[in-house]
């Protein structure tokens, strides 16, 4: 659920919004933002080949261009983020001095954790540690594939991907900034980050037009990527009932019937039922993670979790700046450099959803949730969930590997949970956790994509409807762009069209390594809490 309105019932209102003109289909941001990828389809429809070869060559070119550039800066967002949480400024109030939380801070820690990196967390927790796992990351030479030693640097792999960087690039300097400004009477939307940097007139002209269309064109690809990967799983699941098979026509089948979900939702605008569904995840979250720890080899679990972590941490530096040259470079561009531009894409929507809740917060508390609690929570879950993977595969090799190289990486959860005690219940709850957070996601993108292009917190239902249809469709396009089943191609697709359209969003979250601390250390002289 990367942006949920519905949290925020007081807030979303700024002090200074931007009016959009009547109709807001003649609102500027708007056709920013849907033209690249109306065109985009357009392009599929008339020549799928080319649709391919363009995010294959696209992502490539990103890749490579910016690759490096983005490992810098997330390492260098981290290190700003905690400096200032340790700082004297660490005290600062968000939102003015006297602004008071609106949620208690386990809630608030539970709607950040459920709403920044959830979604695709839920889909790569089962895959990706048992990848790591089989083929070792090329910074960990001589450690074998598929031994028990290959078990901790395949979690610390996955703890840099999901940990306190990638967490710190989407809610950390952008929520600072944005929360300040805020304060200060800007509007809760992209354009925001510009002020200072560019005059005011290209502020409220086209560059801030530019700025929040092409902001909602990388989080609608964002949103993609995890409604493409957990269509997978819900396919791979469904094809093993009799008389079904996985295949591109049943992938089809499930992406129309949830695009069906999330757009009638979105167009409701029931706020009650997206809330309910919200804490429904958490809930079920955890009767999982007790599953897997009671059914599961827990006290394997357990141990792996701090030994890895250990992994982690002694090598986070040479893992986050390692080079992209030669077959490491590959390798970097299909893993790390994907998941940076996958999030940096999300940065500054997410960090409108965070300010918003985060209203009386200290700054401290902020970096302490968003870059130290919620990865410490998410690498827990990637232990569970691929960890146990990884046990079972050692105990019966073939057991979780041949599922996974037969089906792609939508296969890993099931096989996990089919081999455990109570399959009966651990497959359903997984296979509606996948459902609840897919409709949550897309319901709350929608709704966060009309707000920021049309200017208006409560924006027009066919707007809503508008983008709930585009999220499916592109999801659509990219299932078929890679449309084999029991090889990676579609998520090939789905991580090249998110890498692309990360490009253009890179100088808005950059202008925060400048704007946060300057904005911050001001801030806290006003407030007298930076001696």
């Amino acid at each position: 659920m990367p942006f949920a309105p519905e949290a925020l019932p007081d807030q979303r209102s700024s002090p200074l919004p931007i009016e959009a003109p009547k109709g807001w289909w003649r609102h500027p941001p708007l056709w920013i933002g849907a033209g690249p990828l109306l065109l985009f389809l357009l392009l599929a429809a008339a020549d799928l080949a080319v649709a391919k070869q363009f995010t294959n060559e696209g992502k490539l070119l990103a890749s490579n261009l910016l690759g490096g550039l983005w490992q810098w800066m997330v390492v260098a967002l981290f290190v700003i983020a905690i400096a200032l949480a340790v700082s004297p400024i660490g005290r600062l109030r968000l939102g003015g001095a006297e602004a008071k939380p609106s949620l208690k801070f386990f809630d608030w820690c539970a709607v950040l954790i459920c709403t920044l990196l959830a979604g695709g967390g839920v889909f790569w927790s089962a895959a990706e540690p048992l990848f790591h796992f089989q083929t070792p990351a090329p910074y960990f030479k001589g450690v074998e594939g598929s031994t028990a030693a290959a078990v901790d640097p395949a979690l610390a792999v996955s703890f840099l991907h999901w940990g306190f960087l990638a967490w710190a690039l989407v809610a950390t300097t952008v929520t600072i900034t944005l929360s300040i400004r805020e304060r200060r009477g800007e509007p809760l939307r992209p354009r925001t980050l510009l002020v200072g940097l560019v005059p005011r007139s290209m502020v409220d002209g086209p560059i801030g037009d530019l700025a929040d269309g092409l902001s909602v064109v990388a989080a609608i690809a964002g949103t993609v990527g995890p409604l493409g990967f957990l269509s997978l799983q819900l396919s791979n699941a469904a094809g093993q009932l009799p008389g079904l098979s996985d295949s591109a026509g049943l992938q089809s089948l499930v992406v129309v019937l949830l695009t069906a979900v999330f757009a009638t939702s979105t167009v409701s605008g029931i706020q009650r039922g997206i809330k309910w569904l919200s804490e429904l995840n958490v809930w079920l979250t955890l009767i999982m993670a007790a599953g897997l720890l009671l059914l599961g080899p827990g006290l394997w679990l357990t141990r792996h979790f701090f030994t890895a972590f250990g992994t982690y941490l002694l090598n986070l530096p040479q893992m986050a700046l390692a080079s992209n040259e030669g077959a490491q470079g590959s390798w970097l561009n299909g893993w790390t450099v994907f998941y940076w531009g996958w999030f940096l894409g999300y940065a500054p929507l997410m960090g409108l959803f965070t300010a918003g809740v985060s209203r009386g917060r200290s700054l401290r508390e902020l970096v302490l949730a968003v870059a130290i609690l919620c990865p410490l929570v998410t690498n827990l879950w990637f232990t569970l969930l691929g960890g146990t993977g990884m046990a079972l595969e050692l105990a019966t090799a073939g057991s979780i590997s041949g599922p996974l190289g037969d089906n792609g990486a939508a296969a890993a959860l099931l096989a996990i949970l089919g081999q455990l005690p109570m399959a009966w219940l651990l497959i359903p709850v997984g296979l509606l956790l996948v459902v609840l957070f897919m409709a949550t996601s897309a319901d709350s993108m929608s709704y966060a994509a009309a707000m920021v292009v049309s200017g208006k917190s409560e924006p027009a239902p066919l707007l809503r409807l508008f983008w709930a249809l585009m999220i499916g469709s592109l999801t659509l396009v990219l299932l078929r762009i890679g449309s084999g089943v029991g090889d990676s191609t579609s998520i090939d697709a789905l991580q090249a069209f998110i890498v692309i359209t990360a490009v253009p969003v890179t100088p808005l979250v950059l202008t925060t390594l400048w704007s946060a601390p300057r904005l911050a250390w001001k801030e806290a002289r006003q407030q007298g809490t930076n001696t």
